[in-house]
């Protein structure tokens, strides 16, 4: 898949319309590492796990008018992106669409300061170097928003996407 059919497919799987580019970037980072294979490169970023490649794809995707994307005013005067698309997911990289909705279901109800830690301790335990000491790394990275709710909030859902910490599985065992 190509990063605008990458873009798309994630746009579809949140049921045809997504909000925000955090989202956007953190579920296909997340469901890249549950198995998606997308072959996008992800750099540590502002927000945790980025690919310029996919925010290429979402240019790419807008200007072939396979997604829409619409501005809105935010707090604090942030704006934010809302993706829409009429396109369905066949496959989603190497996973079925079935099966990548049933992993975006999982992300749908989470905060998108959730998705971000949870891509963040997965980011930086697998691709940084931390292993064990990803998800501490993660609080001080995320000092403001890691809290103890947050932060047990991120490392549930990485438990319900079978990417749960090492440290984790071995103190729940």
């Amino acid at each position: 898949m190509n990063a605008d059919d990458i873009v798309v497919a994630l746009v579809a799987l949140w049921g045809g319309e997504l909000t925000g580019r955090t989202r956007l970037q953190k579920g296909a980072y997340l469901l890249d590492r549950c198995g998606a294979e997308f072959g996008l490169r992800f750099v540590y970023h502002h927000y945790g796990p980025y690919s310029f490649d996919l925010a290429a794809g979402c240019a790419d995707a807008h200007e072939e008018n396979r997604i829409r994307i619409e501005q809105r005013p935010g707090r604090h005067g942030v704006r934010y992106a809302i993706f829409s698309t009429d396109e369905s997911a066949e496959r989603v990289g190497a996973l079925s669409a079935e099966k990548a909705r049933r992993i975006v279901a999982k992300m749908k109800p989470c905060t998108d300061v959730v998705l971000e830690l949870a891509a963040t301790v997965v980011f930086l335990r697998d691709e940084a170097g931390y292993a064990d000491g990803a998800v501490e790394e993660m609080k001080i990275r995320k000092s403001i928003k890691a809290n103890d709710d947050r932060t047990g909030r991120a490392l549930a859902l990485l438990h319900d996407l079978g990417l749960t910490p090492r440290a984790e599985t071995a103190r729940a065992g």
